[in-house]
């Protein structure tokens, strides 16, 4: 069996042409460079370079095997790479989001279901989504629509409300219980997280003349609502995981649009139904 390290040094000599250079490449000395070059012409029976007193150059025998050499290099990575990314499929869960909440709240779930299963998460358009879901790029995706294709499932997960953050002194504080429409708080100046996912296009349909400061950061967000008078957005669901970080003054009043629902579906390839099926089963018990 021809070992590898003769193969990649018959594909470095080929690209570089020269021993000097082949050798700079793969760190080497030309002598021992030389030397596999003789071991795999030895091994593979036949001559595969023209020598001169000053210079060395692959035959056609030679260029023919610098070929495969490639080929079995090329094959090889790919072979690695594959079986890494296999086992690594095999205890990670990727899961794409198109809305903060959910990604914050299944995380710490999907962990209680698989202990020792890294849980990666990302936050994109659901176009995007969709697109990674069919590259395999994700486990799962939670999407703002059910869908119905042949090779993916579909789960209902849960949904989320969105209310307007509001100081006691606000005029629309009053409709805390009632709530007012979004067209109410159109033109305010808003304190606004920097990425909400789907609910920014929302925002910008519904509130089209409307100002954002947009803070990325949660707790610089926080800090600076905590210390401000304007208003802000909340949701039932960040209402609920972080009222002890909020300021207890703030009055949080729903929207009434039926814009402000968003139902979130948990959306899978069906080959990856029996990895998921704790999750699955805990969302059908729940739905």
């Amino acid at each position: 069996m021809i070992e590898m390290n003769l193969l990649e040094a018959l594909a470095a000599f080929d690209a570089y042409g020269t021993l000097s250079a082949a050798s700079v490449y793969l760190h080497i000395s030309q002598p021992a460079l030389s030397r596999s070059m003789q071991k795999l012409e030895e091994e593979l029976g036949v001559k595969l370079f023209e020598r001169t007193k000053n210079r060395m150059a692959l035959n056609s025998t030679g260029k023919l095997a610098a070929s495969y050499a490639r080929t079995i290099l090329n094959m090889e990575k790919e072979m690695t790479t594959a079986v890494i990314s296999h086992n690594r499929s095999l205890h990670t869960i990727s899961v794409g989001y198109c809305a903060p909440s959910p990604r914050m709240e299944i995380p710490n779930m999907l962990s209680s279901f698989y202990p020792g299963t890294a849980n990666l998460s990302d936050l994109q358009s659901e176009e995007e989504l969709l697109k990674g879901l069919r590259q395999n790029r994700y486990t799962m995706i939670v999407l703002s629509h059910p869908v119905d294709d042949a090779e993916l499932g579909c789960q209902y997960y849960g949904s989320e409300h969105m209310h307007f953050s509001v100081v006691p002194a606000h005029p629309l504080a009053v409709y805390k219980d009632q709530g007012v429409p979004f067209s109410a708080m159109d033109g305010e100046t808003f304190l606004q997280a920097g990425n909400i996912g789907i609910w920014e296009n929302i925002k910008k349909q519904k509130l089209p003349h409307a100002n954002f400061i947009l803070e990325s950061d949660l707790n610089s967000l926080n800090t600076i609502i905590n210390s401000s008078t304007l208003p802000g957005f909340a949701t039932d669901v960040t209402i609920r995981l972080f009222r002890s970080q909020q300021n207890k003054n703030r009055i949080f009043v729903p929207i009434t649009d039926p814009e402000a629902t968003i139902r979130f579906y948990c959306v899978y390839l069906k080959n990856n139904t029996a990895k998921l099926q704790k999750w699955l089963d805990y969302l059908k018990s729940n739905s």
